[in-house]
């Protein structure tokens, strides 16, 4: 998992758009980042994939929550993947029908461990086009997790 604070988040240094919130995750203490408001949305990073099991088929996941009085969510929100092979991947997703819910996984895409993609990914989720104002978005980290 690559929490919070060691993601790239866009406004993340000025309180009036995000501020960090500390969550009890298992026997230790993280970080999350909660937006409180912003038009333009980017939260992003990336991983070495050396450290990673060969052979092994992975996904990359966005672990957030949308809180109850969320809004500004009807655009949706584009998520990529991008391979040290320079391939890419993307997709859209709706993350208001998540308000009021639990932590969601949110999938960015996904890769297979091999000497093509040995080296650094990057991934970001962004929604810059719209120009609306979103709320309440809860940002734990991104998890790259073995795919069953």
């Amino acid at each position: 998992m690559i929490y919070a604070r060691n993601l790239g988040i866009t406004w993340s240094d000025n309180s009036e758009y995000w501020s960090l919130q500390s969550l009890q995750y298992g026997a230790s203490c993280v970080e999350a980042a909660v937006l409180r408001n912003v038009c333009w949305l980017d939260v992003n990073g990336t991983f070495d994939t050396r450290v990673l099991t060969p052979g092994t088929r992975y996904e990359v996941v966005y672990v957030v929550k949308l809180e109850d009085t969320a809004s500004g969510w009807e655009t949706p929100v584009n998520l990529k993947l991008t391979l040290p092979c320079n391939r890419a991947q993307e997709r859209s997703v709706r993350l208001n029908v998540y308000i009021g819910r639990s932590w969601v996984a949110i999938p960015a895409g996904e890769f297979i461990t091999t000497p093509q993609n040995a080296g650094q990914i990057s991934f970001s989720m962004y929604e810059t086009a719209s120009n609306s104002w979103k709320k309440g978005l809860i940002v734990k980290g991104v998890e790259i997790r073995p795919k069953n």
